[in-house]
């Protein structure tokens, strides 16, 4: 699942990354690659409030998922138009829609050749003149970098001995090359800025296929976020957390959504180190997402 997450995710968080962080995009990736390690290590707690926590950190993905789909397919069409896709997503996946293995395998191996394909064409090309901000992001920019990275970097239930080195690896290497043919202020101002890529690297023509991948990575990524919240809550509460996760992707914009998510995501971690029973790993865990919530809420504009 977690190439899945990064598929849909790398869609806004890129851009978000980047607008943070500048040209050490890569070290808050690599900084939210190391605390899901961290957190990948502690044990699988159990009981409600570490099952809710779960569950919502994996259902608060969805306005950013409904969002990313509308901003990229249907651009230009009402912000309502998000909820609508988070709702049905919703209700097809209480009606039993999931992609069977067989079809998640085809879908990851799809997103993993529309990346490195993505990678290949921005480095096949000279970059694009790059535009420099006033303001240099200093250390305070990696932590939110970081930030916003930890959401596609989750551990499911079953992965009891997850390691997080290839969603890590595909977004640095992706960033790596939307940094090289953008730049970092260009690639942050806009939620759909993987689109400005294509049209940087002169090829615009790709668009349409750009939508398709969007698409196919939102869906799939969104139904398995549902059925990994199902897993731990139950049908009913994620029912009722999918629609009304339906309605903030309606009055939420991609980065806002991103927000909530990176919040929700933060909240898991911290309770997992707390309920862990671990010693100096959960005790990391605890600090590093309690500081980073702090600072999430304080200093991101």
């Amino acid at each position: 699942m977690a190439e899945v997450l990064v598929g849909a995710g790398s869609l806004v968080v890129l851009a978000a990354a980047a607008a943070a962080a500048g040209w050490w995009l890569p070290a808050g990736i690599a900084l939210a690659g190391l605390l899901a390690w961290l957190a990948a290590g502690l044990p699988y707690a159990g009981g409600r409030l570490a099952a809710g926590t779960r569950a919502a950190a994996r259902i608060g993905l969805l306005p950013l998922f409904g969002s990313a789909f509308a901003a990229y397919v249907i651009p230009g069409a009402p912000s309502w138009s998000a909820g609508v896709v988070v709702a049905v997503l919703v209700l097809a996946q209480a009606l039993g829609l999931r992609p069977s293995e067989s079809t998640a395998r085809w879908i990851t191996g799809t997103l993993l050749a529309a990346g490195l394909a993505l990678i290949v064409l921005c480095l096949a090309i000279p970059p694009v003149e790059q535009a420099q901000p006033g303001r240099q992001p200093g250390v305070g920019g990696v932590l939110l970098a970081a930030v916003v990275v930890v959401p596609l970097l989750k551990r499911d239930k079953t992965d009891r001995r997850w390691w997080p080195a290839a969603p890590v690896a595909a977004l640095l290497a992706l960033s790596a090359a939307a940094l090289y043919q953008l730049g970092p202020f260009r690639l942050g101002l806009s939620a759909t800025s993987l689109r400005d890529l294509l049209a940087a690297a002169d090829a615009p023509a790709l668009g349409t296929m750009l939508a398709v991948v969007a698409a196919l990575a939102t869906v799939s990524a969104s139904l398995g976020s549902l059925a990994s919240a199902q897993e731990e809550a139950g049908r009913w509460p994620v029912l009722g957390g999918g629609l009304l996760a339906a309605v903030l992707a309606t009055v939420l914009d991609p980065f806002q959504a991103l927000r909530i998510a990176a919040v929700l995501t933060l909240v898991e971690l911290f309770a997992a180190g707390v309920l862990g029973r671990s010693t100096a790993r959960g005790t990391v865990v605890v600090l590093s997402s309690g500081i980073l919530l702090i600072m999430l809420g304080t200093v991101w504009p």
